[in-house]
């Protein structure tokens, strides 16, 4: 039995991400976080030319502290890759590496098997010009760099490989997220999240499978899969976390004020 913190996109705010983990895990112990991608963790300004938008919204964020082991994570965490990331430091790791003690990247598809929960991850996002086109190799020059943030079909295979996991942590939506639209919802959301996303939740059948990206909580169960989206951490935080109890298979959503930023 675990108790896991899932949460969405967090752009780069790590100190105040560590604060509401330090939060959460004084009052519900957990026993791992993991993460749906757009971690965006910087270590440095060379990182941030692989960072795929526009360079008005580059900022290297507070991830380096823990980097250089100025501050620490209080819970062993596990992330995928976004498409907003420094593709340079994950493609020197296709398959996973320790970014900081107790920060681990799972690779662009990667299985980890933790206390007999079994979690499948899949970095990236969709693009139909990419889908049949192998990744990129390390080294590659920056202009290449959104090219990188896309998942292929190789990486589909890699994933339905593994078989069933208890959860599948992706980034982006799959399309069947598209069931629960309602009248909140952008209008140019009619098709949100990617088929292939759903092709995949169709043949690994997972218990649970969270997702970021849109920047939104949004809950739908198809089959026996429980589909939870998240919010960004930064902009609403309340909405971007959730807390899974494996033994009982429910979930929660207990609010922490986000507080200030501790200090070590």
């Amino acid at each position: 039995m675990m108790n896991i913190a899932i949460f969405g996109d967090i752009h780069g705010h790590w100190c105040a991400f560590r604060d509401v983990v330090a939060r959460i895990h004084e009052k519900t112990p957990l026993d791992l976080v993991i993460q749906c991608g757009d971690a965006q963790p910087f270590r440095d300004e060379a990182d941030l030319e692989y960072m795929a938008c526009p360079e008005k919204y580059r900022e290297l964020g507070d991830f380096w502290l823990f980097h250089e082991g100025e501050e620490r994570f209080p819970v062993p965490m596990l992330c995928i890759g976004g498409n907003h990331d420094p593709w340079n430091l994950y493609d020197q790791n296709p398959a996973g590496a320790e970014l900081a003690p107790n920060i681990e990247y799972m690779g662009r598809v990667g299985m980890r098997k933790i206390s007999g929960v079994k979690i499948v991850g899949i970095s990236g996002v969709y693009s139909e010009k990419c889908y049949d086109t192998p990744h990129l190799r390390w080294p590659y020059p920056s202009n290449l760099k959104k090219q990188a943030t896309y998942y292929n079909s190789a990486d589909m295979g890699k994933a339905v490989s593994f078989g069933q996991p208890d959860i599948l942590l992706l980034h982006e939506w799959p399309r069947l997220m598209s069931k629960v639209r309602d009248d909140s919802w952008p209008s140019n959301w009619n098709n949100v999240g990617s088929e292939e996303l759903s092709v995949l939740i169709e043949s690994l059948s997972p218990r649970w499978c969270f997702c970021g990206h849109m920047h939104r909580y949004a809950e739908h169960k198809h089959r026996r899969t429980n589909m939870i989206c998240l919010a960004d951490f930064h902009r609403d935080p309340d909405n971007s976390y959730v807390i899974l109890d494996t033994g009982k298979q429910t979930y929660s959503r207990p609010h922490v004020n986000p507080g200030k930023t501790l200090t070590s």
